[in-house]
C-alpha cells in the first residue's frame, strides 16, 4: 500500500510538471506571435481572415505551395540558401518574371516560415502569375504572422474578389478597415464585395465614402461610377466618371463607362468621343466598338451591332492581366497592373 501510496504520488507530480511544460511552451509562442518581427513591440491581436466557415492556416505549419508544371520539393532549405532564394525572387519579380520568382520565393518562404513579408510577396507573385488559389493562401498566412499589415489586407480581399469570394474578400476588407477605419483603398475593396453581396445600399455607402476619403483615386471612381449606373443614376455617374477619366486617361473601361453614362443621359456626341477612346486604349472585349457601331459611328466599318444599351465594366486595382469579359450585358473585372508592396524587411 505504501509503494502504491509513492508512486501514485510520483505520478501526479510528473503530470503536472507537464502540463507546466506545455503551458510554458504555449504561452512563449503566443509572446513571440504578438510582437513585430522587425521591431519586437506589440501589434495589434490577429484578426479573424480566414473565409467564412473556413478554418485557418495552422500555426506554425511550413508552406506547401506548389508551382504548377514545376517538380518543386518540400526537401527545408538552409539559411544560406533560403537567403539566395529571396534575393533571386526578388530580383525575378523586379523583372516581371512572377512566374519564376514564385519557384524561387516559394524556396524561401519553406526556409523562413515565420516571415510574414516574404509569405506576402509570395502571394504577389503567384497572383501576378495566375496561380490565384496559391495565392490566396500565401497572403492569408501573411496576415496570420503579421495581424497590422494593412496593405497584406487589402490585397487578400483583391484576391478573394478574384475568386468570386466576396464573403471572404468582406471579412479581410473589414479587418483592414478594423486596423485603419480611413483607408481608402480597404473601403473600395469592402464596397467592391458589398455590391457582389448584393448589399447596394451599404455598398453605395461606403464608395461614397471611399471616393471622398480619395478623390483622386480613379479606380474608387469608376467603381463608383459603375454602381451608380447600374441603379438608375447615370446623372450622378456622370461627374464621378470624369473624375476617374481625370486620373486614368488612357484605362479603356474608364472611357467605356463614362461614354455610357454619357449616352444614358442623351449625351451622344460625348458618348461617341469616350467609346473611340476606350478603342483606342485597348477596349475590353470589344464592347465600346460594338457600342459605336449601334450609334451608327462604328471604330471598323466591319463592326455591327444592335445591343439596345452600353455595357458596363466593373474595374478592380489587382495585378492580374485583364481577363476575358463573361458576356456583353455581364460587368467584368479588368485588372490594372498596380499592387500595394510593403517595404522589404531588414535582413534579406
Amino acid at each position: 500500500m505504501k509503494t502504491e501510496r509513492i508512486t501514485t504520488a510520483t505520478l501526479w507530480i510528473v503530470c503536472g510538471s507537464l502540463a507546466a511544460a506545455n503551458l510554458f511552451v504555449a504561452c512563449s509562442d503566443h509572446q513571440d506571435r504578438t510582437q513585430n518581427v522587425d521591431t519586437g513591440k506589440p501589434v495589434a491581436v490577429a484578426q479573424d481572415v480566414s473565409r467564412p466557415g473556413a478554418s485557418s492556416t495552422t500555426e506554425g505549419s511550413v508552406p506547401t505551395a506548389e508551382i504548377e508544371g514545376t517538380s518543386a520539393t518540400m526537401t527545408l532549405p538552409s539559411p544560406a540558401e533560403a537567403r539566395a532564394a529571396w534575393r533571386e525572387g526578388v530580383s525575378l519579380y523586379d523583372r516581371g518574371d512572377y512566374r519564376g520568382a514564385a519557384e524561387r520565393l516559394t524556396v524561401a518562404a519553406r526556409g523562413r516560415s515565420d516571415s510574414a513579408y516574404t509569405h506576402y510577396l509570395l502571394g504577389l507573385a503567384l497572383w501576378k502569375s495566375g496561380q490565384i488559389e496559391l495565392s490566396e493562401k500565401e497572403l492569408t498566412r501573411s496576415a496570420e504572422l503579421q495581424p497590422g499589415a494593412l496593405k497584406t489586407l487589402v490585397n487578400l480581399a483583391r484576391v478573394r474578389m478574384e475568386q468570386d469570394d466576396p464573403d471572404g474578400a468582406l471579412s479581410a476588407s473589414e479587418s483592414a478597415l478594423a486596423i485603419d477605419p480611413a483607408s481608402a483603398a480597404a473601403m473600395h475593396q469592402k464596397g467592391r464585395a458589398l455590391a457582389a453581396l448584393h448589399r447596394t445600399d451599404d455598398a453605395m455607402t461606403v464608395l461614397i465614402a471611399a471616393h471622398e476619403q480619395h478623390p483622386g483615386d480613379g479606380y474608387i471612381a469608376n467603381t463608383l461610377g459603375w454602381l451608380l449606373i447600374q441603379n438608375g443614376r447615370a446623372g450622378e455617374a456622370v461627374t464621378v466618371l470624369e473624375s476617374a477619366r481625370d486620373g486614368l486617361p488612357t484605362v479603356a473601361y474608364v472611357r467605356n463607362n463614362l461614354g455610357v453614362a454619357y449616352e444614358r443621359t442623351g449625351r451622344r456626341e460625348e458618348a461617341i468621343a469616350e467609346y473611340k477612346a476606350s478603342v483606342e486604349h485597348g477596349d475590353t472585349g470589344g464592347k465600346s466598338a460594338m457600342s459605336l457601331a449601334r450609334l451608327g459611328a462604328p471604330a471598323d466599318p466591319m463592326v455591327t451591332d444592335t445591343m439596345a444599351d452600353g455595357s458596363i465594366e466593373e474595374p478592380s486595382t489587382p495585378v492580374i492581366p485583364t481577363e476575358t469579359p463573361k458576356g456583353s450585358t455581364t460587368p467584368v473585372t479588368t485588372k490594372p497592373s498596380t499592387e500595394e508592396k510593403s517595404p522589404a524587411p531588414s535582413g534579406y
